[in-house]
């Protein structure tokens, strides 16, 4: 059967491009949706020639949507493989009763794509092309080996590099994921903090709570204030009294000195007048006699 032109139907980035990976190494063209929804609505405009469907998805799954696929006359005839890890006997004729051609087990290698491609019917013509001619071991030459141990190191490789990066990829997808839940989580935290601030400062600017809070402190403030009021009163009052008590005495110097010279000049003018008395006594006495 040839088989130009894909769909892949999965709701994994990794597991979307690992399949589509191991496509284009045999030149199949992909396209690829994420739901079976999508798929449905894909396919009423474009017939890929091959679909490979997921089973679990979001919303509808891929059995389901296989079922209405085969029901469809428009795309009965297009072959349809379950792209999943489920694996067995069991699950191989469930999907067969819904409708499917064959099952791809995750995670895919090249092999088994070109196996369930082969079990479709004839092989593709694309497939022949990656199948290398059998040939009796003894007339192969050495150069011959070698190029088809080379060949199949290479496809190795390739497939091991599709495989790491599509787990980086995922790695990185689940990393992203990873930080932006914890960033959720922080940022919720943060802001159940910040609300929980924003109450204990609120209470605290209640007029009450600030009346408790600062009750002591304005008591002390009080007490500071009348102290120092206090202190300067007495200074300023034992300034005046010293100032009062200077005054009175210079005062009282000044009336001691007034009274000291006041003494002497009565003391003087008695002293002349005892003198003139005994002097005029005298002379009465000498003009008696």
């Amino acid at each position: 059967m040839l088989i130009k032109n894909a769909l892949i139907v999965d709701d994994s980035k990794s597991a979307r491009l690992v399949l589509q990976r191991l496509l284009a190494r045999i030149k199949v063209n992909v396209d690829t949706v994420e739901s079976a929804e999508a798929a449905l609505a894909f396919l009423e405009h474009r017939q890929p020639d091959i679909i490979f469907m997921d089973h679990m998805m979001p919303g509808m799954d891929g059995l389901e949507a296989t079922s209405i696929i085969r029901a469809n006359p428009k795309t009965a005839s297009i072959p349809t493989i379950m792209y999943t890890s489920k694996d067995g006997d069991e699950y191989q004729r469930i999907a067969q009763q819904r409708g499917a051609n064959g099952v791809l087990c995750k995670p895919a290698d090249q092999d088994a794509v070109m196996a369930v491609i082969r079990a479709l019917d004839a092989p593709a013509a694309n497939d022949a092309e990656k199948e290398d001619p059998v040939m009796p071991a003894a007339n192969i030459p050495l150069v011959e080996i070698d190029r088809m141990v080379q060949k199949h190191l290479r496809v190795a490789l390739t497939e091991a590099k599709g495989e790491i990066t599509a787990g980086i990829d995922t790695t990185a997808s689940q990393l992203q994921q990873h930080q932006k839940h914890q960033l959720e989580i922080i940022r919720r935290q943060m802001q159940h903090h910040i609300e929980s601030q924003r109450k204990d400062v609120m209470a605290e600017l209640e007029p009450a709570q600030l009346f408790r809070r600062t009750q002591s402190l304005s008591q002390q403030l009080a007490r500071t204030v009348t102290e120092k009021t206090m202190r300067k009163t007495n200074d300023e009052l034992h300034t005046e009294i010293r100032m009062q008590r200077a005054e009175l005495e210079l005062l009282l110097a000044e009336q001691k000195s007034d009274l000291e010279q006041l003494v002497r000049t009565k003391t003087v003018r008695a002293a002349i007048a005892g003198a003139s008395v005994g002097i005029l006594a005298a002379v009465l006495v000498s003009s008696v006699i």
